[in-house]
């Protein structure tokens, strides 16, 4: 991070040269805030800031980034020429045999060492911890075995088993990695750093940290708490989850540091880094007034926008619900009062031009502000919205809130809205009940398919696999979402050759569902819909984040009397981080505002991301009654086959409609064989029968599910 950093300051000023001190150091901090637990980069972008404090110094920049990038090329040499002295060193005493070390998770200073080391011809066996839950040893295995070095992968919590001799494999040393170091001493590594160090102190097994005294950091390292879903996507809804990142191995624990000056007692740590490195204690000093500065602040208009445990009348206020994450030192309230602020009709500062009653009319209103759990509950008087206009929605509740420089992370949770506001919307023209009418299934799931590959047919192909797909008994057939008007399968030529096929092949055509994905620019949206009108189709299908709920908008408002099968591709770069962004249920809110009649929302058994608990709240919402507002079709895709189909139903209910891509055209008998397996699993749970016991007089079932089993 530290390398990318730098090269994008490098880079950045190739391109566009920095004109004022001013302009870096905005640079500079973003980079460094993007990591602010990570010490070596803010280090090096602390020692470039350090060294251009004048204009005139801008200059120097390039060739200062350079200087940066060979010294940390030098500190990795050293620290690797260290630890292999180390380790040669513990290797004479062993007489011939070799020598068994342990490491943890993955270090890039720890695996140079161990390269070099069986480079040099000595004999060595390393054992390795997995490094639950994203398994970031397995990357140390890989280079070590590629390496021809033998190794040993170990669960983590094998790890003091193995040390405490109880095995006989009689661990020599204890060489891990370290994201930061304090300079009391300690080290801070990836969690489960802590119990191996322990473990080695009682057995006296000597402990290393391999860093470099770039990671030293003057100021308490946060212990970052990452994703629940790491650990346990679809967890117990009332289950907590406790997942750090880190956690700290104190000095006591370990033996030397493997640094770029040698090896180092921990009480050494805070002698050495003030004499080579100083602008590391400088700039924390200065980062430390700093803060102490602007928290001491007394006078601030944000703190007006506080109105905690007021009740507002909902029917003239829409409610946005946000987790918000700040530093430790910075009051909760007082950014929580500036996110209401920037959203609604206030600024940093008291303006000239802000008249009181026009601001007690409009100013948003912070109703919860929960500094221990984050959440935030802002009230905002429905003037501030234009009714029928998402693009002014989202930039109010979801605009530039995420870029106040206070705010770690930002999550928009949830949004209610007032009857007035909704109904200023046209939302879905078909909607569920539309669609179960034209496709004449009253009861029980809908059941479609993804035409596969998703890219690389013709479009005679494609046609060819849609009708086969029909023939097998599905009400639903969708263009992937990447899928427009390539050169080899044109989008004009694709509605073409499908509708005709249909209207020939099928008498019940008109009750069949074919999506056609119309996502382009507006006008190209818009003629592709016509087009597929003027064929007689009955369904579009738009890629709801990737065109923009505008252009969604605007199809819906020509009124094709198409079904809209909404697409949410893009989705998981806004909703995927428990901590920041906005949720999938908000999403789902928009769209069904804009027009959608169908949406993806999750599959929980599938491959696609969505907890259990996320993707029913979805569903619920998208057919439960809104202000009059037609209900949408909740829909299942990605990664399902028909051995999952009883699950999905218990768990998503009836009114879904299921999608499968692989999990048909991957039957070994052909897409037809697969669509119809797909539809006997349906059959089967309507009859209350197990997959396996309908399966006995159903081959296609029965070969389906012994194939995906």
């Amino acid at each position: 991070m530290a390398v990318s950093s730098l090269s994008a300051i490098r880079d950045r000023n190739n391109d566009t040269p920095y004109n004022t001190v001013g302009e870096l150091c905005e640079d500079l901090d973003k980079l460094k805030n993007s990591r602010s637990t990570e010490p070596l980069t803010r280090n090096c972008l602390d020692f470039l800031s350090s060294q251009i404090e004048t204009e005139d110094k801008l200059k120097n920049i390039n060739s200062l980034v350079e200087v940066i990038l060979t010294k940390l090329g030098d500190v990795n040499y050293e620290i690797t020429r260290t630890g292999v002295s180390l380790v040669s060193k513990i290797s004479e005493t062993k007489q011939g045999e070799k020598i068994i070390i342990l490491t943890h998770c993955h270090s890039s200073s720890v695996v140079k060492i161990l390269k070099e080391v069986h480079r040099m011809g000595i004999k060595m066996e390393v054992y390795l911890t997995e490094t639950r839950p994203v398994f970031q040893g397995r990357i140390t295995a890989t280079e070590l075995t590629e390496a021809h070095i033998q190794s040993t992968l170990i669960t983590d919590s094998e790890a003091s088993y193995v040390i405490s001799h109880e095995d006989r494999i009689n661990i020599d040393i204890i060489i891990l990695g370290a994201d930061a170091i304090t300079l009391s001493g300690d080290a801070v590594n990836k969690v489960g750093s802590y119990g191996i160090s322990l473990s080695g102190k009682r057995e006296h097994i000597p402990v290393f940290i391999a860093s470099t005294l770039l990671k030293s950091s003057p100021v308490e390292i946060r212990i970052e708490q990452r994703n629940e879903k790491e650990v346990w996507a679809d967890k117990p809804k009332k289950l907590k989850i406790l997942n750090p990142a880190f956690d700290k191995v104190p000095g006591e624990f370990i033996s030397r540091f493997i640094t770029e000056f040698g090896l180092l007692k921990p009480d050494e740590i805070e002698k050495t880094t003030r004499k080579n490195y100083p602008w590391i204690i400088k700039s924390a000093s200065c980062r430390t007034k700093c803060k102490i500065k602007e928290t001491l602040k007394k006078e601030t208009p944000y703190l007006t926008y506080l109105h905690l445990r007021e009740k507002v009348n909902k029917r003239n206020h829409l409610i946005g619900k946000f987790k918000l994450t700040t530093e430790e030192n910075l009051n909760f309230k007082e950014i929580a009062g500036g996110i209401a602020a920037e959203s609604s009709v206030g600024t940093w500062t008291k303006v000239t031009t802000q008249f009181s009653k026009v601001w007690e009319r409009l100013h948003a209103r912070v109703l919860e502000a929960d500094k221990k759990t984050g959440l935030l509950t802002i009230a905002y008087p429905l003037d501030l919205f234009e009714g029928g206009n998402i693009p002014q929605l989202i930039a109010s509740v979801a605009g530039n809130i995420y870029g106040l420089k206070e705010v770690k992370y930002l999550r928009l949770l949830d949004l209610e809205m007032p009857e007035i506001y909704v109904k200023s919307f046209p939302g879905p023209g078909v909607g569920l009940v539309g669609i179960r009418k034209i496709t004449q299934v009253e009861n029980g799931p809908l059941v479609g398919s993804i035409i596969k590959p998703k890219e690389g047919l013709d479009f005679r192909q494609h046609s060819d696999v849609a009708m086969e797909v029909y023939a097998g008994g599905l009400n639903f057939v969708k263009d992937d979402e990447n899928l427009t008007s390539q050169i080899f399968n044109p989008f004009d030529n694709r509605v073409r050759m499908i509708t005709k096929k249909g209207k020939n092949k099928f008498n019940d055509w008109k009750n069949r569902i074919y999506a056609f994905n119309i996502s382009a620019d507006t006008s190209t949206m818009r003629k592709r819909a016509e087009f597929v009108k003027s064929y007689e189709g009955n369904c579009i299908m738009v890629d709801i984040l990737t065109v923009g709920f505008s252009a969604l908008q605007y199809i819906r408002n020509k009124n094709y009397g198409l079904v809209i099968h909404g697409h949410r591709a893009m989705h998981a770069a806004l909703t995927r981080s428990p901590d920041e962004g906005l949720t999938m249920l908000v999403i789902a809110k928009l769209a069904r505002l804009a027009g959608i009649d169908s949406l993806h929302t999750g599959t929980v058994v599938g491959k696609m991301e969505g907890g259990k608990d996320e993707v029913v709240e979805i569903n619920d919402f998208l057919r439960s009654e809104w202000y009059g507002m037609k209900k949408v079709l909740p829909v299942a895709s990605g990664g399902l086959y028909p051995n999952l189909i009883p699950s999905l139903i218990n768990v998503l209910g009836k009114d879904i409609l299921m999608n499968f891509g692989g999990g048909i055209h991957g039957h070994p008998g052909g897409s037809k064989a697969g669509a119809i397996a797909v539809v006997q699993g349906v059959e089967a749970v309507q009859n209350h029968m197990t997959l396996e016991k309908y399966g006995e007089t159903h081959p296609e079932l029965k070969t389906a599910i012994e194939h995906f089993a």
